[in-house]
Formats: C-alpha cells, structure tokens, sequence
C-alpha cells in the first residue's frame, strides 16, 4: 500500500505539467493582479486622506517640499507627491548622502506607514516580475 501511495505521489506530484497547469497560472494571475488593485486603492487613499500628514511629518526635507510646492493637488500631483515621500522614507541612506531629506524625521515616520510602503513596492516588483515572465515566456 505504501508502494501505491508513493508511486502516485511520484505520478503526480513531481510532474513540472502539474505545477504549469493553466488553472495554476490563472489563480497566480488573478492573485497578483487582485493584489495589484489593492495596491492602486491604498496609494489613492493616501494620496487622498494621508498625505497632508506626511507632508507635516517630513517638512523639513527638502525633496518632500520641493515635490509639495512644484506638484499641485490635481490626481497626478499627489501620486507625484506620494511617490517623493516614499522614496524619502524607503532610501534614507542615499537621500541623506544627497542631502535632501532631514534624518530625524525619517527616522520618526510612523513604521505602519513605512511597512505599508515597503508592502506597496514589494507587490509591484512582484507583479513587475511575474508580468515579465508570463509576457516573455508565453
């Protein structure tokens, strides 16, 4: 009976044909692409509600007020606004050496707020990724 499970797990879980299944691959695109709105509607909430407070709370960084004055409040101002900010928070390193952003304020950005950039941008260099190879690959 052993023998009998193993060889049908052989059978059929070792097979690539399995896991390439085009059930599988929708399921792993609608996943991604589901994560992807989710993504958009989190950046356009806080492009909308949010991003006033992180202005307040980096407003000694001089790329967060460049971006606020240059970008005004049409759609594409804040998401270029909200963009700024997460490039400030995410790279403090190489903003710093450039000397455009205050460390002490970075450094007391709330970390949900950090997370949820860090979250934003791993999903869409997910996306990016598996987009690529299912275009390439296909």
């Amino acid at each position: 009976m052993v023998a009998e499970v193993g060889k049908w797990w052989v059978k059929n879980s070792m097979n690539i044909d399995n896991f390439l299944n085009p059930l599988i691959i929708f399921w792993i695109e609608l996943a991604l692409c589901v994560s992807v709105v989710v993504v958009v509607l989190i950046g356009v909430f806080l492009a909308y509600r949010r991003l006033e407070y992180m202005e307040r709370l980096l407003n000694k960084c001089s790329l967060v007020v460049f971006h606020s004055r240059f970008w005004g409040n049409s759609a594409r101002g804040r998401m270029m606004r909200l963009s700024a900010i997460t490039v400030a928070v995410l790279q403090p390193k190489r903003n710093f050496k450039r000397g455009v952003i205050d460390w002490q304020q970075v450094q007391e950005f709330p970390r949900g707020l950090k997370n949820l950039f860090r979250g934003m941008l791993l999903v869409g260099v997910v996306f990016f990724a598996f987009g690529t190879y299912f275009w390439l690959y296909k």
